[in-house]
């Protein structure tokens, strides 16, 4: 009994670490659109390598929001609620595989890759 208490216990407190950690990593539209523009610029200069760290960061955030919305869909109260945040997600899945095909060349793509990272970023909420 007192092993089946302690696995409770610490089950909830990881749970409880985790939320926290969550919280805490939640991406703003303003972070997110200063490191959309810094990596604009690092590809200006042709600084390649900085720029795919940056995008590597960028890209953590947009799955970090996408797993945002998907919590809020998951907690939603009402079934409106739920279709509102599922509205916001599929433009979220949209944009983001747009993306995606854009990344692989970022010289190249550097404008519609711009564009689409601030549309991206406009559904940050």
């Amino acid at each position: 009994m007192k092993r089946i208490l302690l696995a409770c216990f610490l089950l909830t407190a990881t749970a409880t670490i985790f939320s926290v950690q969550h919280a805490a990593a939640q991406v703003t539209q303003a972070s997110f659109s200063v490191k959309v523009n810094a990596l604009d610029s690092l590809i200006g200069i042709n600084d390649m390598t900085d720029a795919q760290t940056k995008w590597s960061s960028i890209h953590t955030d947009m799955l970090t929001v996408l797993g945002v919305t998907k919590a809020s869909i998951a907690g939603a109260s009402t079934p409106a609620i739920s279709s509102s945040y599922m509205t916001i997600m599929q433009n979220q899945r949209t944009i983001y595989a747009g993306i995606w095909t854009l990344h692989t060349d970022l010289v190249t793509n550097r404008v519609a890759l711009h564009t689409q990272l601030l549309q991206f970023d406009a559904t940050i909420y």
